[in-house]
C-alpha cells in the first residue's frame, strides 16, 4: 500500500504545471525546446505539434480482416530507421552564442520526429518538419542530397523532408551536438540515426593557443586485479592546453582543467581510476585548447578481475518549491560494462519498491577533484510527504544490479554538480 501511495503522490508532480522539468519528463512531454540547469533539470517550453495531415473521408470503411490459410507464411512486422539526410555544415568556432542546425532528406524513409542534444542534454523533441530546395549544382556538376543520393547539375527539387531550429544561447566552451531522426520501432522503442558536431563558444584566447604538443603517460600497469589505477601524463616541452581529457576506447571518461605542473612550455596531470571494469581498455590522454587536441599514444590496460567492492550509485537530495525534492543518482561509466537499463527506489526500511523507471541518461558529474566525469545518472522528483526515512537506489543492467548505499535522508545534503 505505502508504494501504492508513493506513485500516486509522486504522478501528482508539479511537473505539469510549470517548464522545469526531469529529463525524463521533458522526453515525455513531446514536443519541447529545452534549456539545461545547473542542477541537471531542464527549463522547457513546448513546441506547437504540427496540424495532422490529410486523411480519409470518415465515410470511407476499411475492408474486413482477411485471414489467410494456416499454411501461408507471412514476414514478422519490422520498422526502418531513418535514412542517414545531409547537413548544413555547423561551424566549429560559431561567431556568437548559438547554432544553426538544418537537414535534408532526399529520398527514402523519413523520420516521424527529431532530436537535439548539447553535451547530452535534450534540447529539442519535435514532430515539425519543412520541405527546403536541394540546391542545384553548377551545370555538369553533381552535390549530394542526402545519404546515397546525388542531385544532378542545373536540376532544382525540393526536399522530402527537412528540419531546421536554431540552437542556443550556447554557454562559453566545447559543446559536442547531436542530431537524431528517429522512427518508433515494433515495440515502440526509438530507432534513430544521426550525426554528431563540435563547436566551441567563446574563449577566443583558447582558440588562438594553437594544438598543443603531444603529452606522453607516465608508466601505467598493463594488468591489473581491480585495484585502484593512478594514471599520469606530462608534457616535456612545447605548447601547452587549457585543458585534458582521459579517454578509454576513443570516449571521454573525464575532463580537468587541474594541471599538476603547468609552465610556460610544459605540463602534467594526474588522476585515480577506481572501480575501472573488468576487461581490456585502452587508454589515452588528450589535451587541448579550444578543438585542437594531441592524444597521447595508446595504453593497453586488462583488469582480470573486477573489483572488491563495486561501484556505487551516488546519491543527492536538493530541495525544490512546493514541497518536492529533486533525487538524483549518478554511477562512473569506467565503472561499467553496459550501460544501466533501469533503476529503482526502495525504501530502505521496508525494503519496498517505491518507484521503478526505465530512464537512464549520460551525463556529467563535477567531483571534489574538479574534474568532469562522464557518468550514467537518474532523476525523480518527489514529494517531501512521501519520502521514506532510508533511502536506497538500485541500478540494473538486465538482470545485474548494483545497490547504493542505504542512505538516511537528511544525511543527503552534499549534491554533486551535474549539467
Amino acid at each position: 500500500m505505502r508504494a501504492i501511495a508513493f506513485a500516486m503522490t509522486l504522478f501528482a508532480a508539479p511537473a505539469m504545471a510549470g517548464t522545469v522539468l526531469t529529463p525524463a519528463e521533458a522526453y515525455a512531454l513531446g514536443d519541447a525546446a529545452c534549456t539545461p540547469l545547473k542542477n541537471g533539470l531542464l527549463d522547457c517550453q513546448t513546441v506547437a505539434a504540427p496540424p495532422p495531415p490529410p486523411a480519409s473521408d470518415p465515410a470511407i470503411r476499411p475492408l474486413d480482416p482477411m485471414f489467410a490459410p494456416a499454411t501461408q507464411v507471412f514476414p514478422a512486422p519490422s520498422a526502418e530507421a531513418p535514412i542517414l539526410p545531409s547537413f548544413d555544415p555547423v561551424p566549429a568556432r560559431p561567431d556568437g552564442d548559438t547554432v544553426e542546425i538544418g537537414w535534408d532528406i532526399g529520398f527514402g524513409t523519413v523520420a516521424s520526429w527529431w532530436e537535439v542534444y548539447d553535451n547530452e542534454a535534450l534540447r529539442l523533441k519535435s514532430r515539425n518538419f519543412v520541405q527546403r530546395p536541394l540546391g542545384a549544382a553548377p551545370l555538369g556538376e553533381n552535390v549530394p542530397a542526402s545519404e546515397g543520393m546525388i542531385v544532378q547539375g542545373g536540376v532544382q527539387s525540393l526536399s522530402v523532408q527537412s528540419g531546421v531550429y536554431r540552437l542556443g544561447p550556447l554557454t562559453p566552451g566545447r559543446h559536442v551536438i547531436e542530431v537524431r531522426l528517429c522512427n518508433p520501432d515494433v515495440d515502440g522503442k526509438p530507432l534513430c540515426t544521426g550525426k554528431t558536431f563540435e563547436a566551441w563558444v567563446g574563449g577566443k584566447d583558447e582558440q588562438a593557443g594553437g594544438l598543443p604538443d603531444k603529452p606522453q603517460f607516465d608508466w601505467i600497469p598493463q594488468i591489473t586485479t581491480g585495484e585502484p589505477i593512478t594514471v599520469g601524463w606530462n608534457m616535456w616541452w612545447g605548447r601547452t592546453g587549457s585543458y585534458w581529457q582521459l579517454l578509454d576506447d576513443k570516449q571521454v571518461l573525464l575532463e580537468s582543467r587541474e594541471f599538476g605542473e603547468h609552465t610556460e612550455h610544459s605540463q602534467s596531470g594526474q588522476t585515480v581510476l577506481k572501480g575501472l571494469a573488468a576487461g581490456k581498455h585502452s587508454l589515452q590522454v588528450r589535451l587541448c585548447n579550444a578543438l585542437q587536441c594531441a592524444d597521447s599514444d595508446p595504453a593497453p590496460v586488462e583488469v582480470l578481475l573486477p573489483p572488491a567492492a563495486p561501484s556505487k550509485p551516488l546519491l543527492a537530495l536538493q530541495p525544490l518549491d512546493n514541497g518536492w525534492w529533486l533525487l538524483r543518482w549518478s554511477l562512473p561509466k569506467s565503472t561499467q560494462l553496459v550501460r544501466p537499463t533501469d533503476w529503482q527506489l526502495l525504501d530502505a526500511d521496508v525494503p519496498a519498491v517505491l518507484m521503478h523507471e526505465r530512464a537512464v541518461r549520460a551525463c556529467q558529474v563535477s567531483d571534489d577533484t574538479q574534474q568532469t566525469v562522464a557518468s550514467y545518472c537518474g532523476e525523480a522528483r518527489i514529494a517531501r510527504s512521501a519520502m521514506p526515512a532510508q533511502l536506497l537506489v538500485r541500478v540494473c543492467a538486465g538482470q545485474r544490479c548494483v545497490d547504493s548505499d542505504t542512505v538516511p535522508v537528511v544525511m543527503l545534503l552534499a549534491t554533486p554538480e551535474t549539467e
